[in-house]
């Protein structure tokens, strides 16, 4: 169970303080609204960051210094949450019970972020160009990495279509031709924006010194003259006002069918669990009726499965299909939701459903970067919900609710990626 205090205006410490694990993590998290003329420069700070600071201004010195901490590890993210950008640096290191003489490895951690974040390897007072380019040059090769996955290409290409005119049609890395643009000039002003603007959590699981943890993060936010923090919220869309429908080619083998469908909610935990269930029995695992039916009986597809995405209360279906079966994979998925819409779906499905998510929600337990992944993705929310509550709401979920849930939901969106080849290069 996680312990939460509010160190200052829109800054909270959330701590799991447990000794089941050999190793304790910490991180920190910036959330910003996703906006197109900011989302390159927001997410290449955490990755110039994580590489030097003044105090250890080259890798070699911060690999040095992560050695004396026992091989402590730094990592570096960006995630999008909502219509919200989150930038992350996080720490690893040995738990502070395994120290020698006590040495309280955490709070030296945390003070390694700190002087990562708040006083960055600057040179003229700015960062360096050369320090820009390169890591402008990585990011590139990130969005790239993103376009030869073509599984993750088609669902991009469905989310930019089916968001067209909303924030989260953003990527979170902003585009090739947005990060090609950036400037020392626009990174320093997106530090100072997070900085001072940023709704900020701190993350601590492990057993580790929060007093020393807390001092170090509030003695540096005081110095950084914090203002009025930026406000985040999503826009949620109950239905689409028409269907929209493209098609691309490419030389691939396996064609992908995306679609996207509206939840006709207000904000992301209106019937959190309800829909959780409703998603996967209808496309989770192998006993949904995605899988079940349009994969295994109709064998329609190669894959075929639903994705929940309850920040923005979207759902994402994911196919890899023949060309020439798209209209009837399309009507075969259909038919499956109306059959959700109607509760016409097995008891057995049902609890076998709820059992695989309360697996899942009970294993976020299990290591300390997971336990981080929950409260992270909840930087977004004014309340903090622990996977124990998210347990409770599942169980207590009936037919009736899921049936209801379904009959929310509305298609808006098909994005169908053709294949015209023989390649099978990131399928």
């Amino acid at each position: 169970m996680a312990d939460i205090k509010e160190i200052s205006k829109a800054v909270r410490l959330v701590s799991v303080p447990t000794d089941r694990f050999k190793t304790s993590k910490i991180s920190i998290c910036f959330a910003l609204p996703l906006k197109e003329e900011t989302v390159a420069s927001n997410a290449l700070l955490p990755y110039l960051l994580h590489h030097s600071c003044a105090k250890y201004p080259s890798m070699e010195l911060i690999n040095n210094h992560l050695a004396m901490l026992y091989g402590a590890s730094i990592g570096a993210s960006v995630l999008k949450a909502g219509e919200s950008q989150i930038m992350r640096l996080s720490i690893s290191a040995i738990d502070d019970r395994f120290s020698l003489d006590n040495e309280s490895i955490s709070a030296k951690c945390a003070q390694l972020l700190c002087d990562l974040i708040f006083e960055p390897n600057f040179e003229n007072g700015t960062f360096s160009n050369a320090d820009i380019e390169q890591e402008k040059r990585l990011m590139i090769e990130r969005i790239d990495s993103e376009m030869d996955d073509k599984r993750a290409y088609a669902l991009r290409k469905c989310e930019e279509l089916m968001c067209a005119d909303e924030p989260y049609g953003l990527s979170k890395y902003g585009t090739k031709e947005q990060v090609k643009k950036l400037t020392a000039d626009d990174v320093f002003k997106a530090w100072q924006r997070m900085l001072k603007t940023a709704k900020i959590q701190i993350n601590v699981i492990g057993n580790a010194d929060l007093k020393k943890i807390e001092e170090s993060f509030a003695d540096n936010l005081k110095k950084i003259g914090r203002e009025e923090p930026a406000v985040l919220s999503t826009k949620f869309i109950g239905k689409a006002d028409k269907i929209k429908e493209k098609t691309e080619q490419m030389e691939i083998k396996q064609g992908k069918l995306v679609m996207g469908l509206r939840v006709d909610i207000k904000d992301a935990m209106e019937k959190y669990a309800e829909l959780s269930v409703m998603n996967d029995v209808f496309g989770g695992g192998p006993y949904s009726r995605l899988f079940a039916n349009v994969r295994e009986k109709m064998s329609l597809c190669y894959y075929c499965s639903s994705r929940l995405v309850r920040q923005k209360g979207v759902i994402f279906i994911q196919s890899g299909i023949e060309t020439e079966n798209k209209e009837k994979a399309v009507k075969a998925i259909l038919e499956q939701f109306e059959i959700m819409k109607k509760g016409e779906f097995s008891k057995e499905d049902f609890e076998a459903s709820k059992k695989a998510i309360v697996d899942a929600l009970n294993s976020y337990g299990d290591m300390p970067e997971d336990i981080d992944v929950w409260y992270t993705g909840q930087i977004i929310y004014d309340e903090i919900f622990s996977t124990k509550k998210a347990v409770e709401m599942i169980n207590k979920v009936t037919v009736d609710e899921v049936t209801k849930a379904a009959q929310l939901v509305t298609l808006d969106t098909i994005f169908m990626l053709e294949g015209t080849g023989d390649s099978e290069e990131g399928e």
